[in-house]
């Protein structure tokens, strides 16, 4: 009789069991095109068996778990190649708006407004005196700079759209992490009552995909079903706690933001994905007005003249204060913001400082001190002089004189921040200094940036005293040049002219060497800002060089419109003073017809101007190179994005073949589940008849 009940249960187990079998797969085909859904699995056990009458009695069929059938492998590698696709596309993004700004190749971009003004500048060689031929020069600089202006203006407004567009993917980030929190602990609430909080899972695993679209994201998952998420080493999410990260201002006065932990100053490492993609397309910048990282040109000069007084060459030092104008007027004219420092040493050590600015009197002065009567006044006077100078002692040993040069000059803010810094030795010395006492100086001034070049003696250019090295330890090692002072003094004008020329010619090599690095925007503008500089300075030196109409000096043509900062895009304009036409220098001298300045000019085209540290070009090759250089960028990422988008769906297609829906599958499930659900059911009414006859009719025959 116990046994009839048992099997009675044992196809109600059954009937049970496929029921649900039934509802899991009715719930799989009913989230067929559901995002994120993960098929489902009703995983049937055998139910425990019991001892009974002498035998054991089996028990039928228990659902074990509702199960999700899920690669954690291929989800892995899903999230890893759609994190690189989320990096290129938003790359890809900033550089085809990027092509658009530029214009090129069409009839208005930057090289046809270059050539207009060219051109006009070669009409008016062939008339230097008319003025319709000077309203053509003015009128086409005025096209110029309106070009570059206006271009300027679109490229720091697709900075920041795209620095807004980071913001708005930060806030993202958080979005999702909120999210994931919150169902961490329906999960657990979930898990905790027993039951199998799937949905849940699905959801979480959605938003981890949309994650590792923006940032990269390391996920571990805890037994009871929580999920911490981890971003460069922070946890972003740790159960049921959420930290944010905040879009921080990168720099003081920039608007220009970078991911920080909240809380936290300190930077956060997103990986790739979409947001280190936008930064590097934005460019990793200050956002602050005239900072050179962005790409406004660096034409500071910190310039020290550091003269040696310890043992004069007859003639030298004279040489050098007649003749220091020749220099002061090279960098003057060729716009530089420079600063003037007059540094005097000997044996002793360092006997005169003194920081002048732009005062070039004072300068002047000054150096028309610096020699050996004023040295014996500051010994005849040294109660006065000796607070302010340090005072002289001993009679110095080798290398000392140059070494306490050295150590001003590495100092407390003997410079400028960011400046360019140059500093000229005059000295008929040899360097004094042992190999390792020259490595040491070398150390420190390649430590500040500081270039150093040295006049002196060619006959100590290579070695100084036995075993000592020579200046070119010094010069080669920093950067700096050799010059030979011990020309005539006819030649002096010349030799400083030369060094004032290669002065501007190295501040030019810095605006116009551009890393090659992963920033798009702002190294493209860093490129642009250099012609736009580097050319209106070249035009400007060349007018202050000339005669206008009148026979008398040119004035600069062009000109800052913010005096505070470097000529640039957004801040340059045809100078004021070019409203008279007659201002316009086109004449070397006030002869007339002379053309010599306008023909200059007109020939700048096809100067080597944009001479950086790797590369000499003209400014339209430098143009072209720039144009080129932004279509790699912009090839490059397209297809690499094209290929991580094939990449993205051969993972996808390869963890759907796992976890997707297959209809097909599901409707030979839901044939077999109800088959047995049937069978099932037959069994109960079979044994219901058994029991029927067992329990009602057993008995009655014979009555």
């Amino acid at each position: 009789m116990a046994i009839n009940f048992i099997g009675l249960n044992t196809a109600v187990s059954g009937m049970n069991s496929n029921q649900k079998s039934l509802e899991v797969t009715g719930h799989n085909i009913s989230n067929l095109s559901t995002l994120g859904f993960t098929r489902q699995q009703a995983v049937l056990q055998t139910a425990h068996t019991r001892y009974i009458a002498n035998s054991w009695v089996e028990m039928g069929a228990s659902v074990q778990e509702i199960r999700q059938i899920r690669n954690t492998f291929l989800d892995n590698i899903y999230r890893r190649e759609v994190n690189a696709l989320g990096y290129w596309e938003a790359r890809m993004s900033g550089v085809k708006d990027l092509e658009a700004i530029l214009g090129e190749p069409i009839l208005d971009g930057l090289q046809n407004a270059l050539n207009e003004f060219w051109n006009a500048w070669q009409e008016l060689a062939k008339q230097p005196d008319s003025l319709t031929v000077r309203a053509l020069v003015r009128q086409r600089g005025e096209a110029l700079v309106y070009h570059v202006n206006h271009m300027g203006s679109q490229i720091n407004k697709l900075q920041d759209d795209i620095n807004n567009e980071i913001i708005k993917r930060i806030d993202e980030v958080n979005q999702i992490t909120t999210k994931i929190a919150e169902l961490n602990v329906m999960i657990a609430s979930a898990e905790v009552a027993g039951n199998k909080a799937n949905d849940y899972y699905d959801q979480r695993n959605v938003l981890v995909d949309q994650l590792s679209r923006l940032v990269s994201a390391e996920v571990r998952e805890h037994p009871d079903g929580q999920m911490d998420v981890i971003v460069g080493g922070y946890y972003l999410v740790s159960k049921a706690q959420q930290t944010n990260i905040v879009p921080s201002q990168n720099a003081a006065l920039s608007h220009y933001v970078i991911p920080k932990v909240e809380g936290l100053d300190v930077q956060i490492n997103v990986g790739e994905g979409a947001i280190k993609g936008l930064m590097e397309a934005r460019g990793m910048v200050s956002g602050a007005k005239g900072s050179y990282d962005n790409g406004t040109p660096n034409t500071t000069a910190d310039i020290t003249i550091a003269v040696d007084v310890s043992n004069l060459t007859p003639g030298y030092l004279e040489n050098l204060q007649n003749n220091i104008e020749s220099y002061l007027y090279e960098i003057k004219t060729r716009g530089l913001d420079y600063n003037l420092r007059l540094v005097a040493y000997n044996g002793s050590g360092v006997v005169f400082n003194e920081n002048y600015g732009t005062d070039e009197t004072a300068f002047i002065d000054a150096l028309g001190e610096t020699n050996e009567e004023f040295l014996f006044k500051i010994i005849e006077h040294e109660t006065a002089f000796i607070d302010a100078l340090g005072g002289l002692t001993g009679t110095g040993v080798p290398g000392q004189g140059f070494e306490a040069l050295v150590t001003a000059l590495s100092g407390a803010n003997p410079f400028r921040e960011d400046a360019n810094r140059y500093v000229f030795v005059f000295t008929d010395q040899g360097i004094a200094a042992t190999k390792e006492q020259a490595k040491k100086y070398l150390d420190l001034l390649k430590e500040n940036n500081i270039k150093v070049s040295v006049a002196t003696d060619p006959s100590v250019y290579e070695t100084g005293d036995p075993e000592a090295p020579g200046w070119n330890a010094i010069t080669k090692g920093t950067g700096g040049v050799l010059y030979d002072i011990t020309t005539d003094a006819a030649d002096y004008p010349a030799l400083l002219s030369r060094i004032g020329i290669d002065t501007g010619i190295d501040v030019n090599k810095v605006i116009a060497t551009v890393d090659e690095t992963l920033d798009i925007v702002s190294s493209v503008k860093k490129m642009l800002n250099a012609i736009v500089n580097i050319v209106a300075r070249e035009v400007n030196r060349l007018q202050l060089s000339g005669k206008n109409l009148r026979g008398e000096d040119g004035g600069v043509f062009f000109e800052p419109i913010e005096p505070s900062l470097p000529m640039e895009m957004g801040n340059i304009r045809v100078a004021l003073a070019m409203k008279d036409l007659n201002n316009i220098a086109a004449s070397a001298t006030d002869a007339n017809g002379d053309n010599r300045i306008a023909l200059t000019i007109a020939n700048l085209r096809n100067e080597n101007l944009m001479e950086s540290y790797t590369q000499v070009l003209s400014i339209d090759d430098y143009y072209q190179y720039i144009i080129l250089r932004v279509g790699n960028m912009g090839r490059d990422a397209e297809q690499i994005a094209a290929n991580q988008q094939t990449l993205v769906y051969a993972a996808d297609n390869d963890r759907q073949s796992i976890m997707g829906v297959s209809l097909d599958e599901e409707m030979s499930n839901m044939i077999k589940f109800k088959y047995a659900y049937n069978a099932a059911t037959k069994t109960i009414s079979v044994i219901n008849e058994m029991l029927d006859t067992l329990i009602n009719r057993t008995g009655l025959t014979g009555r």
